[in-house]
């Protein structure tokens, strides 16, 4: 200690003081001499801090009361209702169809002799206090007028209509056309009227599957030609027969009519 000088002393001090006052300056504060000069306040402390007001409490409403939720009712199942009772009653015959029988042409009546007049008489002389009445006159009957005769029924046209081919050929022959013809004529007279064709090619037991093929190429021939004068095609129905055995031309469609 003796090397430190007067002045090195003042020096730790001031040094001291400073680290004193900068951590606690209000201790500083309060032990400064009361005739030192005044000295501005440093800031809030303990002895100038005034209370702030307390704010005023809110006006809380009370609260609406919660409601209760709506109580679950479950839907009660509804019973089904008793099946019906099913009672099978008489069985009825089916009808039966009637055919329709024209009435038979009344038979001519035997005509009647004429009546001869007879021969005038002298009529009688009344009774006294009654009128006289008049002369009775007879009269010959007249024969009925003989019945007009039925007419003749109309005999309805043939069913089956056939198409001759050249063997081995499937374009329809130059004869088509009239049958043709014929077919679409009838087809448009009649609705509810179906064609089937029933077409046959000539060959032999080894070559049938050759022959119902070229059946079936004619038959597809026909229908094509049908359908271009506007008959649908669902009214005409192909049968590829190939081989016949019940005679006529080997090479033929027939055109059979339906529900004609």
């Amino acid at each position: 200690m003796g090397r430190w000088g007067h002045a090195d002393r003042k020096h730790l001090a001031a040094a001291a003081l400073c680290a004193v006052w900068t951590l606690f300056p209000a201790v500083l504060s309060a032990a400064a001499p009361a005739n030192g000069p005044a000295q501005s306040s440093a800031g809030l402390t303990l002895e100038n801090a005034v209370p702030l007001s307390v704010p005023p409490r809110p006006n809380l409403r009370t609260p609406p009361p919660v409601k209760a939720p709506p109580r679950l009712v479950l839907p009660q199942p509804l019973e089904a209702p008793p099946p019906p009772v099913l009672t099978e009653g008489p069985a009825q015959p089916a009808p039966r169809a009637t055919a329709r029988t024209e009435p038979a042409p009344k038979a001519a009546q035997p005509q009647q002799p004429a009546v001869q007049a007879p021969a005038a008489q002298t009529p009688a002389a009344p009774a006294p206090g009654q009128p006289p009445t008049a002369p009775r006159t007879d009269t010959a009957a007249l024969p009925p007028p003989p019945e007009a005769a039925p007419p003749a029924a109309n005999l309805p046209p043939s069913s089956v209509l056939s198409l001759v081919f050249p063997v081995g050929a499937t374009n329809l022959p130059d004869a088509a056309d009239a049958v043709i013809d014929r077919i679409v004529e009838r087809l448009r007279a009649s609705d509810t009227a179906r064609l089937q064709l029933r077409s046959y090619a000539s060959g032999t037991a080894d070559t049938a599957r050759e022959a119902r093929q070229l059946a079936l190429a004619r038959a597809l021939a026909l229908r094509e030609r049908l359908t271009a004068f506007g008959i649908r095609s669902t009214r005409v129905d192909v049968r590829a027969l190939g081989l016949d055995d019940g005679g006529g031309p080997p090479d033929r469609i027939d055109a059979v009519f339906l529900n004609e």
